[in-house]
This record gives C-alpha cells, sequence and structure tokens, in this order.
C-alpha cells in the first residue's frame, strides 16, 4: 500500500497536481487550483488505483 502525504506532487493518469485530502476510502488530487478552494478541480482516486499513481515530489507553491 503506498503512503501519501497531503501537498505531494503526483502524476495519474496523464494530470499532474496535488494530494490534498487522504483518507482510507479515497485521495483527492487537485489538477486546477483558483483563488478559491471551491472552484478547484480536484480527482478521486480510491484505493484500488493507487499503485497506478507515480509519486514526483514536494509540491513547491509558485511565487504571486
Amino acid at each position: 500500500m503506498m503512503t501519501f502525504t497531503e501537498g505531494l506532487l503526483v502524476k495519474y493518469k496523464n494530470h499532474t497536481g496535488v494530494v490534498r485530502f487522504i483518507s482510507n476510502q479515497y485521495i483527492t488530487i487537485c489538477v486546477e487550483t483558483y483563488d478559491h478552494k471551491v472552484r478547484d478541480v480536484c480527482m478521486l482516486v480510491y484505493p484500488d488505483k493507487w499503485d497506478s499513481i507515480e509519486i514526483i515530489g514536494d509540491y513547491e507553491e509558485p511565487e504571486k
């Protein structure tokens, strides 16, 4: 079983994003972020697909 942490930069199905939420049932990977979190685009990934996730490294937020 893979170990994820919030803020980890990952690649899944040709999408690169940041792990935002982790539970035993699923994780979310945010692939598009905006000024307000309610507009962010995040993908749900269930445990049976976790082995398809490639860990890239720690996410570094771009300077504004």
